[in-house]
């Protein structure tokens, strides 16, 4: 083996011993930063109100709901089916915000996970292993309730008595 190919060669061994330094360096900070997003996130409570405040619902990180509270005048102001629309509303706006917050505090660790080379940078021709983890954000997100509230609240009204049952 000439010099030049010795050279060469120790070269890119140390531009791979600094790749992999670098992804250790990432990978201690991820999982630094992975634990202490999950000493928070256990933590988590959200709360979400319905567009009529009348309901408001408290969540934990998942969006499980943990406490209903319905406003005293609720059933002064509601029929059941508008009050079991702002039930899931305030329930989807809970789960919404911690979908949010939960985004917020795993986003150094996805955005460290983006620093570290792929396989296919290390190993040409390798596949990715970035396509074989699922993408936080990607979800599509609930609708937004409040025209159903509305054309509820519209029906309700429009119909005349309470005493109706509208699925006659």
């Amino acid at each position: 083996m000439n010099e030049d190919s010795a050279q060469d060669l120790h070269a890119r061994g140390n531009a791979l011993q600094d790749q992999i330094d670098s992804m250790l360096d990432t990978l201690d900070r991820q999982a630094r930063d992975l634990s202490g997003a999950r000493a928070q996130i256990a933590q988590l409570r959200l709360r979400g109100e319905s567009v009529d405040r009348l309901v408001r619902v408290e969540t934990d990180s998942t969006g499980s709901v943990l406490s209903v509270d319905i406003s005293p005048d609720a059933f002064r102001r509601s029929t059941p089916d508008s009050l079991a629309l702002s039930v899931a509303d305030a329930a989807r706006d809970a789960a919404a915000s911690a979908q949010r917050e939960m985004m917020r505090l795993m986003g150094s660790v996805v955005a460290a996970g983006h620093e570290v080379p792929d396989l296919p940078d290390l190993v040409p021709g390798a596949p990715s292993l970035r396509d074989l983890l699922p993408r936080l954000g990607t979800e599509d997100s609930p609708g937004d309730p409040a025209a159903d509230l509305q054309d509820d609240a519209d029906d309700y009204y429009r119909g005349g008595s309470i005493l109706e049952d509208p699925r006659r």
